[in-house]
């Protein structure tokens, strides 16, 4: 794992996004209120996201534990799974994008109203405090892209055993996919740990602390 150093004060984006409400007036809550949301709206696409793993796993473990003609109801509930497996991937993506481009915005926005503010005690906390904004969200981004790395072979890897199954949904196919099927369930289980990941960095920095904990 490569070694991140930063330099954290104790900063979370909520005890910051009030300072900036503070500090700048009407403008910068504007700003802010949208960067909380932005915040909160990661958060449940994370939750989300993992439950649909979960979800997924286990529609694709009843197909191969489903005997007999029930196995067909089975391959229907595991192809729904995968197809919200898809979007969810998308929308986690999405979410990551647009985190990144309104953070950017934040920081700019921040820049601006900092202009205004004379005395420099105030002026140098507040660059202190944009500083390690700016460090939380670039270590929140390259967590999010572990995430979006970590989807793609567990999508594809269901959508190739959806894709055998439609054409034969026999015992002894299913039986034949048991090592495509193990490689799946490694892979949802790196992705759920990319995910859990990502969720506790986002919580680390909910409560004023570094992204990575007590880890420097």
């Amino acid at each position: 794992m490569m070694h991140r150093t930063h330099v954290w004060r104790n900063l979370s984006p909520l005890p910051l996004l009030l300072a900036i409400v503070l500090a700048a007036g009407c403008s910068s809550q504007t700003q802010g209120q949208k960067m909380v949301e932005s915040y909160a709206k990661t958060r449940d696409t994370l939750a989300e996201s993992q439950t649909q793993v979960e979800i997924t796993l286990a529609a694709m473990q009843h197909v191969r534990a489903t005997p007999g003609e029930r196995v067909h109801e089975a391959y229907r509930q595991y192809e729904d799974a995968v197809d919200a497996l898809e979007k969810q991937a998308k929308d986690a993506a999405f979410r990551a994008k647009s985190m990144k481009e309104e953070s950017d915005e934040h920081i700019r926005s921040w820049q601006e109203e900092m202009k205004s503010i004379k005395d420099r005690s105030i002026k140098a906390s507040l660059e202190s405090r944009r500083d390690a904004v700016r460090s939380n969200f670039k270590l929140i981004q390259m967590y999010a892209d572990d995430v979006r790395k970590a989807y793609e072979p567990f999508v594809q890897g269901n959508r190739d055993i959806v894709q055998a199954l439609s054409i034969d949904l026999s015992p002894a196919a299913i039986s034949s996919l048991a090592g495509s099927m193990d490689r799946v369930v490694a892979d949802g289980e790196m992705l759920t740990q990319k995910i859990a990941l990502m969720q506790i960095a986002m919580t680390n920095i909910a409560n004023g602390i570094s992204p990575l904990g007590g880890m420097k």
